[in-house]
């Protein structure tokens, strides 16, 4: 952190919020370790070419067909790279975690001292630990960067941002994942030799890939403003009025 005090809450959250939050990013990092790892050991290229020919595994590429044999080169292409991504961002979820929870004992441990600490980056993992909870309802990461911004206060400055990453930072790894995918696609359209193909559906995949998570960082800071100032207007509104003076 920056060292300058922001006011947030009332106070540090419990220690057990740590522990809770470690753990379920920790738990989306393993599912994505156990998806990535199904598909590196378990589907194979014969496996793939088999499902090809009995139409379980179907391969469409925007309008082209695709010969049988085509198809397989673009589906084990696309499988090879998805299992490594799902494995790589799997681990590195469950590092984060473990890289937060630590981060976050130091900061217990430091205010125990007396020393000033923050919390910003745990109001943004509990947003976006919200915005995936309620990702079923329309606009979840509003939700999730409003839950931020209202933990950090509406005196600082940092409500809107704080709403903007508990937004973006469920979108990340997915975003990373389908890199992958992406580089899975074109891989095997460039063995295939359809050039244009891949240079069209990669550029549109990616495109869509960053709008989604700009909107989602956007709507998490809207989300973020708007908590922030309902927590200031809830503060105003609580605290005590002074009786006027007499003389």
């Amino acid at each position: 952190m920056d060292g300058e005090q922001h006011p947030t809450a009332d106070g540090p959250l419990p220690e057990v919020v740590d522990w809770i939050l470690a753990t379920v990013v920790a738990l989306v990092g393993l599912l994505s370790v156990v998806a990535g790892s199904a598909l590196v050991f378990l589907v194979d290229r014969d496996g793939l070419a088999a499902g090809i020919e009995d139409g379980t595994v179907t391969v469409t590429v925007a309008t082209t067909e695709l010969t049988d044999a085509e198809a397989l080169e673009v589906a084990d292409a696309v499988v090879s790279w998805t299992g490594a991504g799902l494995l790589l961002v799997g681990i590195g979820t469950v590092l984060v975690a473990v890289g937060y929870l630590v981060a976050r004992r130091r900061a217990h441990r430091r205010s125990k001292t007396g020393e000033p600490t923050g919390s910003y980056g745990t109001y943004a993992v509990l947003g976006a630990v919200v915005t995936v909870v309620l990702s079923f309802v329309p606009f979840s990461p509003a939700l999730g960067g409003g839950v931020a911004g209202y933990l950090e206060r509406g005196e600082s400055d940092r409500t809107v941002s704080v709403g903007a990453l508990a937004g973006f930072l469920p979108a990340a790894p997915v975003l990373a994942v389908l890199v992958f995918v992406l580089g899975g696609l074109i891989a095997g359209l460039l063995t295939i030799g359809q050039i244009g193909e891949a240079i069209v559906v990669g550029t549109t995949l990616l495109l869509t890939a960053l709008l989604v998570a700009t909107l989602a960082a956007a709507l998490g800071a809207l989300g973020g403003y708007a908590g922030g100032r309902f927590a200031e207007r809830r503060a105003t509104t609580s605290r005590p009025q002074r009786a006027p003076d007499d003389g």
